[in-house]
């Protein structure tokens, strides 16, 4: 798609829109040719260029793109089980987490102490109460990310240059990882 720019009236015109403007002989209004944009003045030109409030709101929302992606991806969303010596990364989605929470209940409804619980693949046993404890553990550290994030996207909002902006780095002041020792467990 083709643009074109009028220096003299300050107009954009992206080609295939319609336009209503005067010409000699009363009003044009509909999709001009290419020959009849030159004539009227118009040169093309690249995409229009964003004012600086335009350019503020975009570095903005890319950069809260970016948390948001960076919340989302293994940097925050996990946690690492050691088990005989090797590390694991895993993670519980929040709805699995309340399911599992559920689960829980109910087993110290009925009386059981032992279950397994499903985490990187693996069958993990532990006792209920265990079990209690990280999964309180996880959502802890969830919701310790989730305001952080919020945070980030706070002062983000509130910079008032670009290069602020574009600067930030919010990978920073999150919780550390948490780490499960299966042999401990």
């Amino acid at each position: 798609m083709r643009i074109f720019y009028n220096e003299t009236t300050g107009e954009w015109y992206r080609e295939g829109d319609v336009i209503t403007r005067p010409v000699e002989n009363g009003v044009f209004s509909g999709i001009p040719s290419i020959e009849q944009l030159l004539s009227w003045g118009f040169v093309e030109r690249g995409e229009p260029v964003p004012t600086p409030e335009e350019r503020m709101a975009q570095a903005k929302r890319k950069k809260i793109a970016e948390l948001e992606a960076y919340d989302d991806s293994d940097a925050v969303n996990s946690f690492d089980i050691v088990m005989e010596g090797k590390t694991m990364s895993a993670w519980i989605e929040p709805d699995k987490r309340s399911n599992y929470r559920g689960s829980l209940e109910d087993c110290e409804l009925l009386g059981v102490t032992d279950i397994e619980v499903p985490i990187a693949g693996m069958l993990i046993p532990m006792t209920v109460a265990d079990a209690r404890v990280k999964l309180a553990q996880v959502q802890l550290y969830a919701d310790r990310c989730t305001i952080v994030t919020e945070g980030h996207k706070y002062a983000i909002n509130a910079l008032d240059t670009v290069e602020e902006v574009e600067a930030y780095d919010f990978s920073t002041g999150y919780p550390e990882k948490l780490v499960f020792n299966v042999n401990a467990l």
